[in-house]
């Protein structure tokens, strides 16, 4: 009974933690827009427009009220799904991320596979003889990936596999309502770039995880009493590695979902990076501030599921 109230109180405290931060963000960026000179009004209309119609504007648009009384307009609205207008597009702010999403998370579902199925195996290999080949060569491959800047790894990449051997003609969208798996070979390659360092930074992590764990007491026991490496890596050492893998995963995905701006503009792509570019480019605050609201959503609840996983991966985490 004790455990299962501590439970309860874990994740209803987890819960609270995600609210309060969406409430402070979104009284910063309220404020941070508010402050700014101009507003939505104003770029709606252009520079030619007359004072007489910009307030009109802004008295349609509620702008000429308290600014408590605009944020709590404001607040509502977006807890139904209604982020605004956006001034420059001239649609809901909600559709334009309706309509892009679908390419960052094509992006993101794709670009996780490939880090998944690439990093845990280079840790195992990695993790089972430290400072041995395989280890030394997937360090020093992971570094490099690290290392390399996302646009230029977009270009090497975009070079290798466009100009030499016409593998994939970039600049090429396909819409999911036009082919399945058109759509998802269109995002292949620009997948492949933003996953590749992810994989380095997942694989570091798993990497130092799985070496403390194969030097754990009872690993060293189980490796005593006979077991096979894979036996012990299956039971034992990747259970125990997938707590810190389940955090690195969640800021993996959170980075990717937030959009990719570099490799979306390289690739033109229509997802949520170049939209957000659009929206500052334009100084349109309704879409800025739904992105970035947005933005904020998706972090903090992807950390708020990783914080479920690893408690239910590890009962001592909730237990504390």
């Amino acid at each position: 009974m004790q455990g299962k109230s501590n439970t309860l109180r874990y994740f209803l405290v987890k819960l609270l933690e995600l609210l309060i931060t969406l409430f402070l963000v979104s009284v910063m960026t309220f404020a941070a827009f508010s402050i700014i000179p101009g507003d939505a009004a104003s770029v709606m209309l252009g520079p030619n427009a007359t004072p007489e119609q910009v307030e009109s504007l802004r008295a349609e648009m509620g702008l000429d009220k308290p600014l408590y009384e605009q944020y709590f307009n404001w607040l509502t609205s977006a807890c139904t799904g209604d982020l605004g207008r956006s001034a420059s597009f001239g649609v809901s702010v909600s559709q334009l991320i309706v309509q892009r999403l679908p390419v960052t998370l094509g992006m993101s579902i794709i670009a996780l596979i490939m880090v998944i199925l690439v990093s845990y195996p280079a840790a195992l290999i990695s993790a089972r003889r430290p400072g041995r080949l395989g280890d030394q060569i997937c360090s020093v491959l992971g570094h490099m990936l690290f290392a390399i800047p996302p646009f230029v790894l977009s270009l090497i990449i975009i070079f290798v596999t466009s100009a030499l051997f016409g593998i994939v003609t970039v600049g090429r969208y396909v819409k999911p309502s036009e082919g399945f798996f058109s759509f998802v070979y269109c995002l292949l390659l620009p997948s492949f770039c933003i996953a590749l360092p992810k994989i380095a930074m997942t694989f570091k992590f798993l990497r130092s995880s799985m070496i403390e764990q194969n030097a754990s007491d009872h690993v060293r026991t189980a490796r005593s009493h006979g077991l096979s490496d894979a036996v012990i890596e299956m039971r034992h050492v990747l259970p125990n590695s997938n707590v810190s893998a389940i955090t690195v995963i969640s800021l993996v995905l959170s980075d990717i979902l937030g959009g990719s701006l570099i490799v979306e503009q390289v690739f033109n792509l229509p997802g949520l990076g170049r939209l957000l570019l659009t929206g500052i480019s334009r100084r349109d605050f309704p879409l800025l501030s739904g992105m970035i609201l947005y933005l904020a959503f998706i972090t903090v609840f992807l950390y708020f599921l990783a914080d479920i996983l690893t408690a239910l991966a590890d009962p001592r985490i909730r237990i504390k």
